[in-house]
């Protein structure tokens, strides 16, 4: 999840591009604060590059920045549009993922056209303005989807960074979020490889 914060744009692409270096295969647009003309200039910025790079962007919670800059996908909250609206304004070749934190938000996720979900936070962040559930739930709730044999892949989020990798090692998920822990890095390059070689261990295949 990338987020400009206090970064210039030249910075912040600078940053998102050395991650891309390193090894990230998708990227996130998340901005609370910007406004929607704002939003648009950066994410339109960030799709040049990402599409220059061949990688996914998603664009956070905005539908409609999603659909102006013909991005890869929108990932939604659960105070959102609700998934089955947006399913019917974005074409069917686009993901929406959705933010959730139990087993009854999966159920509806899955009903609704998800492609991924994005569990958590399983740490406190600060970031994710978000309630945390933990490692123990977390793994339950992959047990679940594997369980109602549900086509979704699972992503865990919040307050993950490199020293906390081995704690997934026994949890089926496909893929881990991270934000500060690359966005703050002194060299986001070296960091994203650090990442990468730890994640090759036990996570097969990229949410894209």
């Amino acid at each position: 999840m990338a987020s400009k914060g206090n970064f210039s744009t030249q910075t912040f692409l600078n940053i998102v591009k050395e991650a891309i270096r390193g090894g990230v295969t998708t990227v996130q647009l998340r901005e609370k604060e910007l406004s929607a003309k704002e939003f648009y200039d950066l994410a339109l910025s960030l799709k040049r590059l990402c599409d220059e790079k061949k990688i996914p962007l998603i664009i956070n919670d905005r539908l409609d920045i999603a659909l102006a800059i013909d991005a890869y996908g929108v990932h939604l909250g659960q105070d959102d549009l609700p998934l089955k609206e947006a399913r019917k304004i974005l074409s069917k070749k686009k993901i929406i993922g959705l933010s959730t934190k139990t087993k009854e938000q999966i159920d509806e996720a899955y009903k609704n056209g998800a492609y991924y979900v994005g569990c958590g936070a399983i740490y406190k962040s600060h970031t994710k303005d978000s309630s945390v559930i933990g490692l123990d739930s977390f793994k339950n709730l992959c047990k679940h989807i594997k369980n109602e044999k549900y086509k979704l892949k699972t992503v865990a989020i919040g307050g993950i960074n490199e020293d906390k990798i081995k704690d997934f090692k026994d949890i089926q998920t496909d893929a881990l979020a991270f934000s500060s822990a690359i966005m703050q890095s002194k060299n986001p390059y070296k960091t994203c490889i650090k990442i990468k070689k730890e994640l090759q261990t036990f996570i097969k295949t990229p949410i894209n």
